[in-house]
């Protein structure tokens, strides 16, 4: 038994019934110490080894009684605290078979509690040994679940970490291949306006010639001008093969290269046409001024501009008319220029036409309206509906 064992049973059994009966035998042999003296000095000529043979006598029969009734004070104590042992034992293992079913339910482990954990067949200290191998169990159990939950959310992580980085690399190159699409557009922009531009320099050239030849000049002079509109013919010729040949291409490639600037100065206005130009697989930009449109000009070419005509400092009809001189000045490629205004009469269609817009467009528009301006001017380029 171990030291702190010996001293809980000293204190909770042995002690609190033995001191009172120490008390009392020390009381009974102080009584008859006292008894004899009494007689021996009442009496001393009386006195002989009788008397002092019946205080032996009473002394051991009261240590006799005194030990009895201590063994019966200690067996009843013990009997008392054993139920309390027992009844405490029986609610430990009542409270660890509900965790154990706990835990089965958890699906931590199956049959996590011996079978004869609770069996009152058995010894009291047998049955708390089972009971202590169950909780054993369960927390070896419960560990084990902890490990493979965090292993399995390692995993997870770990897994979900491959495809994010996936995605990122995926986004990366969609990145690339879109700039270089927007490269490969700029450049046939770029090489279509230059034709454009060329051609008609030949054809002023041209015409130039032909001015020229019906002057008053000499045979010579005629003639080496005719040699030369024979060949500026040849040119020309050559540069409308070429830019027939550019407008097929960029007509083969069908909506991809379809880009839309809506100029508006109302925010929710621009938002809900972008977003729905961009349903249509569009490429859509936005901006509330007129002088951000020109800005956008100068570095992007724009099939379609949705023109809002009353805005602020720089309204529709001067940004379409500064479209326009840029148009002429730079290129020669030339946007559709719709106007979005409320002011859809005789005098404002004149204006807004005059000003070099294409068409209209009445405030407030529905979406169909919107979507059938497109196909009018750029027949093809939008999803088809699906039938309802």
């Amino acid at each position: 038994m171990q030291r702190y064992q010996r001293e809980h049973f000293w204190n909770a059994i042995v002690w609190p019934l033995l001191w009172p009966l120490l008390l009392l035998q020390a009381a009974l042999i102080v009584l008859c110490l006292v008894v004899g003296a009494m007689v021996w000095w009442v009496s001393p000529s009386y006195a002989s080894w009788s008397t002092l043979l019946w205080l032996m006598a009473a002394l051991l029969i009261g240590s006799s009684l005194n030990v009895g009734a201590f063994l019966m004070l200690l067996k009843a104590r013990g009997r008392r605290n054993d139920i309390r042992f027992i009844q405490e034992l029986a609610e430990l293992e009542r409270h660890s078979q509900v965790l154990c079913a706990t835990a089965e339910r958890a699906q931590l482990e199956q049959q996590c509690s011996p079978s004869d954990a609770s069996d009152e067949t058995h010894l009291p200290l047998q049955r708390l040994a089972n009971v202590n191998e169950m909780l054993a169990g369960l927390k070896r159990r419960i560990h084990y679940s902890q490990v493979a939950n965090a292993a399995t959310k390692n995993t997870q992580h770990e897994h979900e970490q491959t495809l994010l980085d996936d995605l990122q690399h995926q986004q990366r190159q969609l990145k690339h291949l879109m700039a270089g699409r927007d490269r490969a557009r700029e450049e046939s922009r770029l090489k279509s306006g230059y034709l454009i531009l060329l051609q008609r320099e030949t054809d002023s050239l041209f015409e130039h010639l032909n001015a020229m030849a019906e002057n008053d000049i000499t045979d010579s002079c005629r003639q080496n001008i005719m040699d030369v509109r024979e060949r500026l013919s040849d040119i020309r010729a050559l540069l409308a093969n070429l830019v027939q040949h550019t407008a097929e291409e960029g007509m083969a490639k069908g909506s991809d290269n379809l880009r839309v600037l809506v100029v508006d100065d109302g925010p929710v206005n621009l938002m809900l046409a972008r977003q729905m130009l961009e349903t249509q697989g569009l490429q859509v930009e936005g901006v509330s001024s007129g002088e951000q449109a020109l800005e956008r000009q100068q570095g992007a070419f724009f099939d379609l501009v949705f023109m809002d005509i009353f805005m602020p400092t720089l309204d529709g009809l001067e940004t379409t008319r500064r479209w326009r001189e840029y148009e002429r000045t730079h290129s020669g490629s030339q946007s559709v220029l719709v106007a979005l205004t409320a002011n859809v009469d005789n005098a404002g269609r004149d204006a807004c036409l005059t000003a070099g817009m294409d068409d209209l467009l009445a405030k407030p528009y529905q979406p169909e309206t919107l979507l059938s301006m497109i196909s009018h001017w750029f027949p093809g380029t939008l999803k088809p509906t699906p039938p309802a």
